[in-house]
């Protein structure tokens, strides 16, 4: 792949997680803004097919529940802040730690073990996706021949 090819991707894909991280707060944003409202609708659609939407499970007022929430905003600040820049191993221990918080923090809810908690399912799904668009921005990030990030 051509540098400027992989550049332009980068960009899209950076532009892409930073508007999934807004993409919540459109649908009640756009409402009867001409020329606008049909975004919110189609948002309002894709969030209708992929989350519940149980409102006793929302944080604030958006289209979906705190846990997809915290996915969007999490890869939108991880796509912003790109930090840390660690090496590939380090990337993957933090994905696998915050998949596995994330499954507890499910597990735990669905067993009975502990009440609903909203923050924890906003920290359980930003934690998860805050490092995966920290992986994807890295990736676009580096040279051929380079390392896959700076070594810390």
């Amino acid at each position: 792949m051509s540098e400027r090819a992989r550049e332009w991707l980068g960009w899209a894909a950076r532009g892409l997680l930073v508007f999934g991280g807004i993409a919540p707060f459109l649908p009640a944003l756009t409402e009867g803004v001409p020329g606008l409202s049909l975004l919110g609708r189609a948002l309002d659609a894709w969030f209708s097919f992929q989350c519940h939407r149980e409102q006793a499970r929302a944080l604030v007022a958006s289209s979906i529940c705190a846990r997809c929430l915290g996915i969007y905003v999490g890869l939108a600040l991880g796509t912003l802040i790109g930090r840390p820049r660690l090496r590939p191993a380090w990337h993957i221990a933090w994905l696998v730690v915050a998949a596995a918080a994330l499954l507890a923090d499910v597990f735990t809810e669905a067993l009975g073990w502990r009440p609903p908690s909203a923050p924890l399912r906003f920290l359980t799904g930003s934690l998860l996706a805050y490092p995966a668009s920290v992986s994807v921005v890295a990736v676009f990030r580096t040279r051929r021949g380079a390392t896959f990030v700076s070594r810390v």
